[in-house]
């Protein structure tokens, strides 16, 4: 009980509550006696401990019967507990006019503070409230209720537990004139609370007020600037990374006209997870020995069954570093790294990481698992990137604590046992996971903030679902985990609404807020030394030509030897390709050359000019390279085509690509049994099929063929 409330209360219902056992004999006899001289029961001589008998019954009608039942109760309230007890189940409990229930209730309701931070006009105001809450309250009886107050400071003068100044000053404040409203810092925390542990509990949760109070104003002011594109929700949730206790809960903005679903907890809501899950999956790749680092991983146009994964900018690479591909979020290669990888077992691990919502089949979810194909919510995001980071924690301390923990709100609550208590990932993968993550090329305007220094480093991703519909960030240390997420309630998808443009910008400013922040420990037992191909990021092989030697993972050793560098057989000069039939091999040159496919070697060269590609076959020479072929770059195999429709109503032409590995080739194509041409150099070729399937042939000028299938679709079979 706050101490000048308690003072109060004290000196204004019961003067002798310390010394008596629950019973005031002496005042209860002098209250009798004058009762009945004046033939009334204007007067109770309730102790407070009477008082909370009678609240415990209801307030039950006074009558003499009554009044002795509350005096039975009171000495049986005084034997088992204690007076500060009593003391504080009375001010929690009695009434303050209203529907005010409890000092700290009524303190926030009437003067906008805490209970402990009043001032003695305050405190008195307060301790007078209980004995007539329906007739004197702020706004009504206003004379009334200031000559009770002053009434009750002039006895504490008079006692000498204020002084005469402070009586003087307490005199001269004035009386609210109306309830305020009641704080709301964490309204949909206290419906979790209330949902998982139901009404009327009191728990002291583990939020940081203020944190809480600065992660509300940064998300305020952010949701300010979405509102200009109809972006109406967003929700930030920061963890202890360590303990996984909640620092700060923010489920969703504010918004008095209620037009938004702002009340909706957008934490404990299932939201499609965009690229979010990307690093779990780069991160077992490394610890199952799969890849290394910086293996180069291919994107390029595919169809995976009915499936045809693309990039977020709608280009390709080619040829691009595992790395490289995790830190700009590219599709394609996360679709080919999942394939390789399995969804099932990914879907298992996602579960012992940390993820609740995931609980459906490998077939219902597919490939698309990775690019947003499941629902998530934030508290699930936290919870996983925090259990990852809580693995490197304890495996630097030599913990032996949980590594997988569901965050926690409630101090002082017991770890709840886990079947699974360590993370299925090993140190060394996730360190290197988050390092790749650190090279995230930032929003512009934190890009070179100089908090983002190698010693307040952050592992971060972003995520956009299909359709535009939510903005995801994720980021962490060793101190902190936070997740932010940004869009509608409702699921209308907004142009623009990105994770790195929407998402992005509220995460950074939430750690730039952020105090003692400290980057992981680097889990050197678990990393070597490893030679790697320059050009390939594989483990090195005996043809890789430049050799580079990196940390990583003891898994890599287990990652197999660069596939991409073989050996081409030249003629003296270098200059012409050769084979034994057509040149002795006692003249042959040999030498390294690092090899793709025509398809690869399409988009790969675009961004790499310093490619050098095996010189040209000799004249007369038999081709024997695998290298020389050509392949298709539109329609894939099993592409489904739809042709819009013009301003005349008659369908577009299709456009094929194909690419050829030798210069000054010829392709000839034809479409189903019908001769389209011939292209040279700069193969595309355009057509007007109907709707249905088609078979696209193409040859060489050396009797080379490929041959794909699709279908052209219409809006009745789309």
């Amino acid at each position: 009980t706050p101490y000048k409330f308690e003072q109060c209360l004290i000196a204004y219902e019961d003067r002798y509550f310390y010394y008596h056992p629950g019973i005031n004999i002496v005042a209860i006899s002098k209250v009798i006696v004058e009762n009945l001289k004046k033939g009334t029961r204007k007067r109770g001589g309730s102790t407070l401990t009477m008082q909370l008998a009678r609240l415990t019954r209801g307030n039950k009608s006074r009558t003499y019967l009554e009044k002795i039942i509350e005096m039975w109760l009171a000495i049986r309230i005084e034997c088992s507990y204690s007076k500060s007890s009593i003391l504080n189940y009375y001010a929690c409990n009695a009434p303050f006019g209203g529907n005010v229930v409890g000092v700290y209730t009524a303190s926030w309701r009437y003067f906008g503070r805490d209970a402990n931070q009043l001032s003695w006009a305050e405190a008195a105001l307060l301790a007078v409230l209980p004995n007539a809450p329906s007739l004197i309250y702020p706004g009504k009886n206003h004379d009334l209720l200031l000559r009770k107050r002053n009434g009750l400071l002039y006895r504490l003068f008079e006692n000498k537990t204020i002084d005469a100044t402070t009586y003087k000053l307490s005199l001269q404040e004035a009386i609210p004139d109306k309830p305020l409203a009641l704080p709301q810092l964490a309204p949909h925390l206290l419906q979790r609370g209330m949902l998982e542990y139901g009404e009327g509990n009191l728990y002291q949760t583990t939020i940081v007020k203020e944190l809480q109070q600065q992660t509300i104003a940064l998300l305020e002011k952010h949701s300010s600037i979405l509102k200009n594109n109809q972006i109406n929700n967003a929700c930030a949730l920061i963890l202890d990374t360590e303990t996984g206790n909640v620092l700060a809960y923010v489920g969703n903005n504010i918004s008095h006209k209620k037009l938004y679903n702002n009340d909706v907890d957008m934490i404990a809501s299932k939201r499609s997870s965009g690229s979010i899950l990307k690093p779990i999956l780069y991160a077992s790749l490394i610890h199952n020995g799969s890849i290394a680092p910086h293996t180069l991983l291919e994107d390029v146009p595919t169809q995976i069954g009915a499936y045809a994964p693309k990039n977020f900018n709608l280009t390709f690479d080619g040829l691009v570093p595992a790395s490289e591909a995790l830190s700009r979020s590219l599709n394609v290669p996360a679709v080919k790294m999942l394939q390789q990888y399995g969804v099932a077992p990914f879907i298992h691990l996602l579960k012992n990481v940390g993820f609740t919502t995931i609980n459906k089949s490998a077939d219902h979810y597919g490939l698309s698992l990775i690019l947003g194909g499941a629902e998530v919510t934030p508290w699930d995001v936290a919870s996983a990137y925090a259990n990852m980071g809580r693995t490197l924690i304890n495996y630097n301390s030599n913990s032996s604590g949980n590594n997988i923990l569901q965050p926690n709100y409630i101090k002082n609550k017991a770890v709840e046992k886990s079947v699974n208590t360590t993370t299925p990932l090993s140190a060394s993968s996730l360190w290197t996971t988050f390092q790749a993550m650190t090279e995230l090329v930032r929003p512009e305007q934190y890009a070179a903030n100089s908090i983002f220094s190698s010693t307040h480093k952050i592992a971060w991703k972003t995520g956009t679902s299909f359709g535009f519909r939510d903005g995801w960030a994720v980021g962490l240390n060793q101190k902190y985990t936070v997740v932010v997420w940004v869009g509608n309630a409702d699921g209308e998808g907004r142009p623009g609404l990105t994770g790195i443009d929407a998402a992005a910008p509220l995460l950074f400013s939430i750690f730039n807020s952020l105090n003692h922040q400290q980057w992981f420990k680097k889990p050197t037992k678990e990393l070597i030394l490893v030679e790697t191909c320059f050009e390939s990021g594989f483990r090195v092989s005996e043809n890789c030509p430049t050799k580079r030697i990196i940390e990583a993972p003891t898994s890599v050793l287990k990652s197999p030897a660069c596939p991409f560098h073989k050996i081409i057989h030249t003629d003296s000069s270098g200059r012409f390709q050769v084979n034994s039939l057509c040149y002795p091999v006692v003249q042959m040159k040999h030498k390294p050359y690092f090899i793709l496919t025509p398809l690869q070697l399409c988009f790969y060269k675009r961004k790499h000019l310093e490619y050098v590609a095996p010189p040209p076959l000799l004249e007369g020479c038999q081709d024997e390279s695998a290298f020389s072929s050509f392949d298709v770059i539109y329609p894939r195999q099993g592409f489904k085509v739809y042709l819009p429709i013009d301003e005349q109503g008659y369908s577009n032409e299709i456009i094929m690509d194909a690419t050829h590995s030798r210069a000054n080739s010829k392709l000839y194509w034809y479409l189903d049994k019908t001769y389209l041409g011939e292209t040279l150099n700069y193969h595309q070729m355009a057509a007007h099929p109907a709707i249905g399937k088609h078979l696209l042939t193409i040859v060489d000028q050396r009797g080379k063929t490929v041959k794909i299938g699709f279908e052209i679709v219409g809006k009745k079979n789309k």
